[in-house]
């Protein structure tokens, strides 16, 4: 009933927004439409011509949606989830597809951290101090190869500058404070040009203690089977004995234990700038260190938290047995663009390596787990005018993981990857055709074998203009996606999915046919609406799935291949609503739905259900007002292994205020959760033993020059 009611609630909530935006039609006010280039693309393509779903934030989005991972600061967005492990660890999550199905880029690259082979690991991107981000879903992310197969969340950090600055001296500077953790965050960029010289260097730093909760930390349908187990305790079943020696111990109430982080990163970049273009060289360093929830629940059971332990997340006895991540990552990075004449116009390449490492620390046990990887990519752009463009183009990627200590659950593993690709567009104005093709090679290499695997993508999309402000296309598409490490070469514990992993030598690659649609209208006025529906049908889709044995005192699981679908929806609206004591006010609606199915029965796991967002802005230019609903349905269809979630409702609001109209400086309050509801995320590991946080009140600073 919750899902029917939440159903019939943004149904109602995106229909009154277009009833009203229907009266401000009338009164069109002839402004330009704002266009903006998605640059993830290999074409170069406003974001309303594009023939697939995504979105593109800019920095001002970024600041004022600012959360303490990428995925969290992005969930706002249609089909948008998180793995969330915690406020330090949240890999995005699109239409339930997660971990090696969806790329986090940095800059067009990869990562290279060990963020997609375990959710308890951090993405080693830093929102903070990025430029903007790209979410590009389903077909639209062909181009980045059968890894991408969810889709691409491209953030652009901004490091190497790639045009010539307003100003010959620049920066910036972010000072922001929380309330629900006591977090405190940082950031400064400056930066000088020197002829066709840009040079610039960063440094930001985050921390926090554990946030707060509204309740138990422990889901009540997991406190009450712990209550049935306990009552029902049998002297075999050994792997109740850790709830036993605790028993008459309180479980953590008010804050979310193994919850605090420190973040700290600095870079510099240079890049030589003129009309031919541009290249540049940049260097990061990052260092963090977070706590890791849930992660002794598994192995040992429940430890004591009073009131006292509060002010930093832990209690004296626990701080030598709370486990901790410590992680370490430098990267250098190498881009440039030139212009050409002919009939290629433009070649653009970039480069990065890094080496990474991190160690989980649990009491006098330790798991250091080490990833050095280099990754090129190189397009070869054409098309002077907007009839026809294509890009071909190459990439390459090779990474060396290997795990070693206590929680070891992989041996090392080499990945070679090579890849080649071409995208071609015609553009008729009222029709047009784009076709896009990549073929892989993926050889895996370890101690146990190594395998080699081929893998070919394509998409084909037909889109039209039936009328002005309109956009509607369709596209077919093959994905092709190679198994990981992980998925192979698993073998050991793993306690962020508590459970024994056991990988599979004989999977083979896994294949997508996808069928999606996508219609968009804007007008001169602002008012703008988006939908799209897709269907993906897998063959042989990687999953890990129970085995009925135990090991360690944990359930085995295997990686294997069933047959399975994904289908739903994502709809957003946004429009001008009316002009009242000097502000305009907008308001906007947004709904997802995606459902995940076996062919031969069940639920796929960790599907998000459905969810929406209601919003309203009143802004008079200098000040912004925004009050938000974010609505949740309970997830009642589920995998095997999992416990049904609760739906729920958020209620935000934030304040944005630009004192100074010569000046970009801008003074950011803002509220999340304000009712303090207890929302658990069904697509996290950790949904049953640590909720969201409860109300948490926001208060930063940010200045450009």
């Amino acid at each position: 009933m919750k899902h029917a009611r939440t159903s019939l609630l943004l149904a109602a909530s995106v229909s009154a927004l277009a009833a009203a935006s229907s009266g401000a039609l009338a009164d069109t006010l002839g402004d330009d439409v704002e266009t903006i280039t998605v640059t993830s693309s290999a074409l170069s393509v406003e974001r309303d011509s594009v023939t697939g779903s995504v979105d593109v934030l800019d920095r001002d989005d970024l600041i004022r949606d600012l959360s303490s991972n990428i995925a969290q600061t992005l969930e706002r967005l249609p089909g948008v989830s998180t793995t969330f492990f915690g406020p330090a660890s949240g890999r995005p999550v699109i239409r339930g597809l997660g971990s090696e199905r969806v790329r986090v880029l940095i800059n067009g690259l990869d990562g290279i951290d060990a963020s997609s082979s375990s959710p308890d690991h951090a993405v080693a991107v830093d929102v903070l101090g990025s430029t903007g981000v790209e979410v590009l879903r389903g077909p639209a992310a062909i181009g980045f190869g059968g890894g991408a197969i969810g889709g691409v969340v491209n953030v652009f950090d901004g490091r190497i500058p790639e045009t010539m600055p307003d100003n010959p001296v620049f920066g910036e500077v972010y000072l922001g404070a929380t309330s629900g953790n006591e977090g405190r965050e940082g950031f400064a960029r400056a930066g000088f040009v020197w002829g066709q010289l840009v040079a610039q260097g960063e440094f930001q730093r985050r921390q926090a203690d554990a946030y707060d909760i509204p309740g138990f930390a422990e889901s009540a349908r997991l406190r009450a089977m712990e209550e049935h187990d306990h009552d029902g305790h049998d002297d075999d079943h050994d792997d109740h004995d850790d709830h036993d020696d605790h028993e008459g111990e309180e479980e953590a109430f008010g804050f979310a234990p193994d919850t605090d982080y420190e973040f700290e990163s600095g870079s510099v970049g240079a890049s030589i700038v003129g009309q031919w273009g541009f290249v540049g060289v940049g260097f990061k360093r990052t260092e963090a260190e977070y706590g890791i929830p849930g992660h002794d629940h598994a192995r040992h059971g429940h430890d004591d938290h009073d009131d006292d332990d509060h002010d930093d997340g832990h209690d004296d006895d626990h701080d030598e047995v709370a486990p901790r991540l410590v992680m370490e990552q430098t990267r250098v990075d190498l881009r440039g663009e030139i212009a050409l004449d002919g009939f290629f116009n433009r070649v653009r390449w970039s480069l990065a390596y890094a080496d990474y490492v991190h160690a989980e620390v649990e009491g006098d046990e330790q798991t250091i787990f080490d990833k050095e990887g280099f990754e090129a990519r190189v397009e070869l752009r054409h098309g002077h005018g907007s009839q026809r463009q294509g890009a071909w183009g190459a990439s390459a990627f090779t990474q060396d993981f290997e795990a070693v200590g206590d929680e070891a659950f992989i041996e090392a593993v080499t990945t070679q990857d090579f890849g080649v690709f071409a995208t071609e567009r015609w553009d008729f104005d009222s029709w047009g055709v784009e076709i896009g093709a990549r073929a892989d090679t993926r050889e895996l290499t370890a101690q146990r074998g190594n395998r080699r695997f081929n893998s070919v993508s394509a998409s084909g999309a037909l889109f039209l203009r039936p009328a002005e402000g309109w956009f509607l296309a369709g596209t077919l598409s093959r994905s092709e996606r190679a198994p990981s490490d992980v998925e192979m070469f698993a073998d050991g514990p793993h306690l962020a999915t508590q459970a024994y992993e056991i990988g599979n030598l004989d999977l083979s690659t896994e294949i997508a046919w996808s069928l999606e649609g996508t219609a968009r209208y804007s007008a001169a006025n602002g008012l703008s609406a988006e939908a799209a529906v897709f269907y993906a049908d897998y063959d042989g889709f990687i999953e890990l799935f129970p085995t009925g044995a135990e090991e360690d005192g944990l359930p085995v699981l295997e990686f294997r291949q069933e047959d399975a679908r994904l289908y739903g929806f994502e709809a957003r609206i946004s429009a001008p609503l009316f002009a009242m004591s000097g502000f305009d006010f907008t308001g906007e609606a947004s709904v997802d739905y995606v459902r995940g199915e076996i062919d031969s029965g069940g639920n796929l796991p960790r599907i998000s259900p459905m969810s929406g967002t209601l919003s309203v802005t009143a802004d008079n230019g200098p000040l912004s007002l925004r009050t938000e609903a974010r609505f949740v349905a309970e997830q009642t269809r589920v995998f095997e292994t999992e416990l049904p979630t609760d739906g729920y409702t958020l209620l935000n609001a934030d304040a944005r205020w630009r004192p100074f109209a010569q000046r970009d400086l801008q003074i950011i309050f803002a509220v999340r959760n304000i009712t303090d509801e207890e929302a658990r995320i069904h697509s996290s590991f950790l949904k049953d033993f640590i909720p969201l946080p409860g109300r948490n009140v926001r208060l930063a600073l940010a200045a450009r020059f």
